[in-house]
């Protein structure tokens, strides 16, 4: 398990003239965060919806490990506390999952099976700056205010200058006394095979609107980042009803969102598979994410 330790090399973020940059992944001399004390409270919706929905937010080459009339996706609000990179402080994120998704890598055939995040929200710009630079995860920025959470309820609203574009909501929850340990995974099993997370890097090129020097996709495996921090269950919550609601408002309302919010309104939402609530501790730094194939890039630093 990770612990604090020398790991080179160094990061480097702009600015760069101020050297390595701090991070949940380094300290500043380069040693390993400590995630061991971080707590970790996730609510999420499961719904099914038709693949060919959920299609139109895949990137080229990634598709379905089981083509049908049906696909499973799933919101999830989340609160992160206690993180040693943020002098325990803390943040909260509201994402998307896609599961049951493949991507073969064409220069070695290498298969990578697993959950793919179209967008996610953060409340905090340093998380959505080293997650966006350091691994390209698709991270933005909103208002995230969880309600003071009533024994049997939990909401969340995602807001930006004060226009809310979402909420999320559970009821009916109950606490799960026997069996409660559950792994990391928000997959349903039906959905096949859940290895790790995908998503897709982009870096457009300056002076160059429509072309990009950074394109590729990027497979994060469960297995690797177990190994670096053990996570365990604290307590777990099922829920009788959860809902999002999306709201796209205008385009005033939101400037830089709402062709997102827009396309998320236009989903399906025909079936709730499973809701609930599970609290955690112990956080990995997600430095298992890697490139899906294909040569690594040069580095100047």
């Amino acid at each position: 398990m990770s612990g604090p330790g020398h790991s080179a090399p160094l990061h480097h973020r702009m600015p760069t003239v101020f050297g390595p940059a701090p991070g949940p992944r380094q300290t500043v001399e380069g040693r390993t965060r400590d995630g061991s004390k971080t707590s970790n409270k996730e609510a999420f919706i499961t719904f099914t919806a038709p693949q060919a929905s959920l299609s139109s937010l895949l990137p080229p080459g990634f598709l379905f490990q089981k083509p049908g009339p049906s696909g499973y996706f799933t919101i999830a609000a989340k609160r992160l506390d206690n993180l040693d990179w943020l002098g325990g402080r803390g943040y909260s994120l509201l994402s998307v999952y896609i599961h049951g998704i493949q991507y073969t890598a064409p220069e070695d055939g290498k298969v990578h099976r697993g959950t793919y995040i179209p967008v996610l929200w953060e409340s905090m710009a340093d998380p959505i700056i080293s997650g966006r630079e350091e691994l390209g995860y698709p991270k933005l920025f909103a208002n995230l205010d969880i309600t003071d959470p009533a024994e049997d309820a939990y909401a969340m609203t995602a807001s930006w200058e004060g226009s809310q574009f979402a909420k999320f909501t559970l009821t009916g929850l109950r606490e799960v006394r026997q069996g409660s340990t559950q792994p990391a995974k928000l997959a349903p099993a039906a959905a096949g095979i859940d290895d790790g997370l995908l998503f897709w890097r982009y870096f457009p090129s300056t002076g160059r609107p429509g072309s990009a020097d950074v394109e590729y996709p990027v497979f994060m495996s469960y297995a690797e980042e177990s190994q670096k921090q053990s996570v365990q269950v604290v307590r777990r919550f099922t829920a009788e009803k959860g809902e999002i609601v999306w709201d796209a408002l205008d385009w005033k309302a939101l400037p830089t969102l709402h062709h997102i919010i827009a396309r998320l309104e236009l989903l399906p939402m025909s079936t709730v598979v499973n809701c609930g609530l599970v609290e955690r501790v112990g956080s990995g730094d997600l430095s298992s994410a890697r490139r899906a194939g294909g040569p690594w890039p040069k580095s100047s630093l």
